[in-house]
């Protein structure tokens, strides 16, 4: 996020940042750029941010409303974080089409340890570790 923070002004001056609430404050020192912050709740006290505008929402968006977004704001970058998931692809198609830049924030590595696929395998996982006893498939 530090890194994303540190090239946004270099790339735009109107940013559109999806990194989820806990991410902002990262941004605080960004000086010459307005954002548009979407957020899933409305903030519950005043952003960390000099100039910016929240929208809240909770997506699956579409590729309509995502454009809108870029055109009514004159948005000129996004920043995002690299989700994996079809659900907040549209907003990154909008950029495309448009031509605009996107900063994607990888996600951070894995904890080490182990790891599961499903809801199912850390049941089994629990329960033959004896962590939870009471633990069974559910089928």
């Amino acid at each position: 996020m530090a890194a994303a923070a540190e090239i946004v002004g270099r790339v735009g001056r109107r940013a559109w940042l999806t990194v989820g609430a806990s991410e902002i404050a990262a941004f605080s020192s960004v000086t010459g750029v307005r954002f548009l912050v979407r957020l899933v709740d409305p903030p519950r006290q005043r952003l960390p941010l000099r100039f910016y505008e929240v929208i809240v929402g909770r997506g699956p968006f579409t590729l309509a409303e995502e454009r809108r977004h870029f055109e009514r704001h004159a948005i000129d970058v996004l920043v995002c974080k690299a989700s994996g998931g079809a659900a907040t692809e549209a907003k990154i198609m909008a950029a495309r089409e448009l031509s605009l830049p996107v900063i994607m924030v990888r996600r951070p590595a894995p904890e080490p340890g182990k790891a599961v696929e499903t809801v199912e395998a850390a049941l089994d996982w629990l329960a033959v570790s004896r962590l939870l006893p009471e633990a069974k498939r559910v089928s």
